[in-house]
C-alpha cells in the first residue's frame, strides 16, 4: 500500500518498514491453524453423517486428494503472507490467485445445480476440504518459518508488550515524504483475521445445521465484519505541498483515498467532551474558518486503562508528527454537546442509522421464511450482497452525514464495470434462477420467489449496518465557521 512517492529515486532517512513482522506471524498462524482445523473436522464429520461412500478407500481419495493439493498451495502461498507482513502492506490476490478461486466458486455453484439435497451435502463437504487444507498449510508453515528466526518467547512477549506504547510506524524519505501507518505488529494480524471471517462466513451459512435464520444471520455477520475489516491504512505527508494523503484499502468499495490541504489550517487541535469528563475526544485541523475532524480509526488508540490512555496521550506520535512536517500550534480545549454538535450529529446519525439496519435486516431473516437449504440461489446472492453493501452504505452516509467529506474519486475506464454494478447483476441472476420456467400465476411465482428475496433483503441490511459502523469510525468531517 505504499503511496508512490513523487521522485523515482528516494533514501530511506529514518524508520523501518514493517518493524515486527515476525511477531506478527505468531498469531496468523495460530488463527490460520484454527480455522482450518475447525473446517477440515465439520467437513469430515459431515462426511462421515452423509454416509455416501461405499469403502474406505473411495473415502481416502476424496479426502486425501484435495487435502493434499489444499496443503501444497498453503506453503505456496506462505511466501505471500511473510512478503505482505515484510513489507506492511494491504494483501492483493494476484492475477491466477484470483482466476483459481473464481474457478473454485463456479466449481461450488456447479455441484449445487448437478447434484441431490443428500449427495450436495457431501460435495460441499469434500468442497471445504481444499481451502480448510491451505488454511492449514499456510499456519504450519508461518510457524515453522517463524522457528527459523530465533525469536525467543521473550522477545515476543516483549514485542507484544510494546506494540501498545509505539504501534504506529513512521518512515521517513529524503524527499520530505513521511509515511505513517499501523506497525506489521498491530495491523497483520487484523487484516489476515478477517480474510479468515469472510471464508467462514460461507462456511457457516453451507455448513452448519441450526435454523435457517440463525444460519443467515451468522453467515453474514461473519463475512461482512471480515469484508469491513480486511483493510489497511496509511497517512503519507508531504511537506512541501502541504498535503495530506490518507488512505484506506480494502475490497469492493471498502477502500478510499482522501487528499486534504493543509495551508488553510494552523493548528491541530485535541477537543474533549466537556460532559463525558475527557474521556471522549476528537483530533481536528483547524484553521481561520474551517476545520477537518481526523477519522476515530487513525486518532482512537485502543486502550484497557487511565495509564495507557495518559501515556498515548503524552506519546501522541499521529499529532506529533503532524505538528512537526506542517508547523502546525499544538492546542488541547473542552467543548460541550453544542459545540462539538458538527461532530457528533454525523457519527451519531451514522451509528444510528447503522443498529437501525442491523436490526431490521435481522427481523426480517427471523420473521420472514428464508431457504431452510443451501442452494445455487443462495449461494450466489452471498456474492452479490458482498459487492453491493459498501456502495450503498457510504450513499446512505452521505445522506445522513452531509458533513462527510467525499473521498477522492476514481477515474474508471469507459469500459470497466464498477462493484456495486457487478453486484447488483449477480443478485438479479441469483432471483432470475428462482423464477419457475413454467406459466404459472403471479402470486406462486412470488411465493417462490419469497425466501430467495426474504434473504437478501435480510443480509443487505445487516450489511449496511456493519459498513455504516465502519465508515463512521474512517470518515473524515468538514465543518465551515462562516
Amino acid at each position: 500500500m505504499q503511496v508512490s512517492p513523487s521522485h523515482s529515486q528516494r533514501q530511506l532517512v529514518s524508520g523501518k518498514v514493517g518493524w515486527g513482522w515476525r511477531q506478527a506471524t505468531y498469531p496468523i498462524s495460530t488463527n490460520f491453524g484454527f480455522a482450518g482445523c475447525l473446517m477440515m473436522v465439520m467437513a469430515i464429520a459431515q462426511l462421515i453423517r452423509t454416509n455416501e461412500f461405499n469403502d474406505q478407500f473411495s473415502f481416502v481419495a476424496f479426502v486425501g486428494s484435495p487435502l493434499l493439493v489444499g496443503f501444497a498451495i498453503g506453503i505456496y502461498t506462505t511466501k505471500s503472507v511473510v512478503e505482505v507482513c515484510r513489507q506492511n502492506t494491504d494483501y492483493v490476490f494476484s492475477q491466477w490467485q484470483a482466476i483459481a478461486i473464481t474457478s473454485y466458486w463456479l466449481v461450488l455453484i456447479g455441484g449445487l445445480s448437478s447434484y441431490s439435497e443428500t449427495a450436495s451435502k457431501s460435495f460441499v463437504a469434500i468442497w471445504w476440504i481444499l481451502p480448510a487444507a491451505v488454511f492449514i498449510g499456510v499456519s504450519a508453515t508461518l510457524m515453522v518459518r517463524s522457528a527459523k528466526s530465533k525469536v525467543t518467547n521473550t522477545n515476543i512477549r516483549q514485542a507484544l508488550e510494546s506494540v501498545k506504547n509505539n504501534d504506529l510506524n513512521i518512515v521517513t524519505y529524503s524527499d520530505q515524504t513521511v509515511l505513517i501507518s499501523p506497525s506489521s505488529l498491530a495491523q497483520q494480524p487484523r487484516q489476515f483475521n478477517s480474510l479468515i471471517l469472510i471464508l467462514l462466513g460461507l462456511f457457516f451459512w453451507t455448513m452448519l445445521d441450526f435454523a435457517g435464520s440463525i444460519r443467515a444471520i451468522v453467515a453474514i455477520a461473519f463475512t461482512i465484519t471480515g469484508l469491513v475489516g480486511l483493510f489497511t491504512w496509511q497517512v503519507q505527508l508531504r511537506s512541501p505541498e502541504k498535503l495530506l494523503y490518507l488512505k484506506y484499502t480494502g475490497f469492493w468499495g471498502i477502500a478510499a483515498t482522501y487528499t486534504i490541504d493543509l495551508r488553510p489550517f494552523s493548528s491541530l487541535s485535541i477537543v474533549k467532551l466537556q460532559e463525558a469528563n475527557g474521556e471522549l475526544s476528537w483530533t481536528q485541523l483547524t484553521g481561520g474558518n474551517s476545520e477537518i475532524t481526523l477519522p476515530l480509526a487513525i486518532t482512537m488508540l485502543v486502550s484497557q486503562d487511565k495509564e495507557d490512555i495518559e501515556e498515548d496521550a503524552i506519546n501522541d506520535q499521529l499529532g506529533q508528527t503532524l505538528r512537526e512536517e506542517f508547523l502546525l500550534a499544538k492546542k488541547e480545549t473542552d467543548s460541550d454537546s453544542l459545540g462539538l454538535a458538527h461532530v457528533l450529529l454525523p457519527q451519531g446519525a451514522g451509528i444510528l442509522a447503522g443498529m437501525a439496519f442491523s436490526i431490521i435486516g435481522g427481523l426480517i431473516l427471523i420473521i420472514f421464511p428464508i431457504a431452510a437449504q443451501l442452494s445455487v440461489s443462495s449461494a450466489i446472492a452471498w456474492l452479490g450482497v458482498c459487492m453491493v453493501c459498501p456502495a450503498i452504505s457510504r450513499f446512505l452516509l452521505r445522506l445522513v452525514a452531509t458533513h462527510s467529506l467525499q473521498s477522492d474519486r476514481v477515474s474508471y475506464p469507459r469500459n470497466k464495470l464498477q462493484s456495486w454494478e457487478i453486484g447488483t447483476a449477480i443478485l438479479l441472476v441469483s432471483a432470475f434462477l428462482t423464477t419457475p420456467t413454467s406459466k404459472v400465476t403471479p402470486s406462486i411465482i412470488f411465493n417462490q420467489s419469497l425466501p430467495l428475496l426474504t434473504l437478501i433483503c435480510g443480509w443487505l441490511s445487516i450489511s449496511i449496518g456493519i459498513c455504516l459502523f465502519a465508515f463512521v469510525r474512517r470518515t473524515p468531517l468538514w465543518n465551515s465557521n462562516n
